[in-house]
């Protein structure tokens, strides 16, 4: 079974060579530029993980934490990861309280972003009893 993997980012180039990337690498994945249409797929679609840029537009400038925090509130809310380019603390912090599984700072590799990606869908699938005792043993 394919990885349903959601892209959301306002950058054209980078949402282009996230989709091309992670489709060769097997996963099923459909993209957004704007938090209205990533709702419009998170309402119709259930995804194994979620890669948010924070900033979408200059008028908000939060919305892929605003996405973290409508994912965090959902039954079976996917591993979500968030990227940007500007490294505000304020912004890590919160999206360390929505309980975001990653906060990365751009660019980062593709390569290691897959292997993190992978890593976190699994932990996601065993649930968090059997992982919170797997990192116990």
């Amino acid at each position: 079974m394919r990885e349903r993997l959601l892209v959301i980012d306002d950058d054209d180039t980078v949402r282009q060579a996230y989709e091309t990337h992670f489709s060769r690498s097997g996963f099923e994945v459909r993209s957004a530029s704007s938090l209205q249409e990533a709702a419009s797929h998170l309402s119709g679609h259930v995804f194994d993980a979620v890669i948010a840029d924070v900033i979408l537009t200059s008028d908000v400038g939060s919305e892929g934490l605003a996405i973290a925090a409508y994912l965090r509130h959902q039954r079976h809310a996917p591993p979500v990861v968030v990227l940007t380019a500007y490294g505000a603390p304020e912004k890590a912090e919160a999206a360390a309280r929505l309980g975001v599984d990653a906060f990365l700072h751009k660019p980062v590799s593709l390569v290691w972003l897959e292997g993190l990606l992978r890593s976190r869908i699994e932990d996601h699938r065993r649930g968090p009893g059997l992982t919170d005792m797997a990192a116990a043993v």
